[in-house]
């Protein structure tokens, strides 16, 4: 009777310890939501780039063409969505306990696809409409503050 009271102890201290590593692996995958995020944060981050080079190299000093006073604009929008997903996805992913590393590459792919297609869709072949092509169609997306009522205010 001891032999198994022990036992059943040492397996209960067994699960115990062990119950907290599983829940800190997370789930193996991102919801749709994270991979939204994830996504969009890197269409943001080549999106922004570009705005950056744009504003460096074409609108020098003080200039007031209208390019470069909308493309100043836009950014500091960009910046400012750009924020929010970046804490959303530090708070979600990056630093929750309840995700693994797995849920943490899987987020680093997406903002790397939304990286790529933010830029494949800007060298296409210009005979291409960007409606005609997913690639630009879902990088697109990320500029829908819609998409993101998920995110805190």
């Amino acid at each position: 009777k001891v032999r198994t009271h022990w036992l059943v102890a040492v397996i209960g201290l067994g699960f115990a310890a062990w119950a907290p590593t599983a829940h800190a692996q997370g789930v193996g995958f991102l919801t749709e939501q994270q991979r939204l995020a994830s996504y969009c944060a890197g269409v943001s981050e080549a999106r922004m780039l570009e705005m950056n080079d744009f504003l460096k190299s074409q609108c020098t000093g003080k200039s007031t063409r209208k390019e470069c006073r909308d493309t100043a604009e836009e950014l500091e929008k960009a910046k400012i969505r750009d924020r929010r997903l970046w804490d959303y996805l530090t708070r979600q992913i990056f630093t929750s306990r309840d995700q693994g590393s797995r849920e943490r590459i899987l987020a680093q792919k997406a903002i790397a696809k939304g990286n790529s297609d933010w830029l494949a869709c800007k060298v296409r072949d210009p005979a291409k409409r960007p409606e005609d092509l997913l690639i630009c169609r879902e990088s697109r997306g990320c500029l829908i503050d819609a998409r993101f009522g998920f995110l805190d205010q």
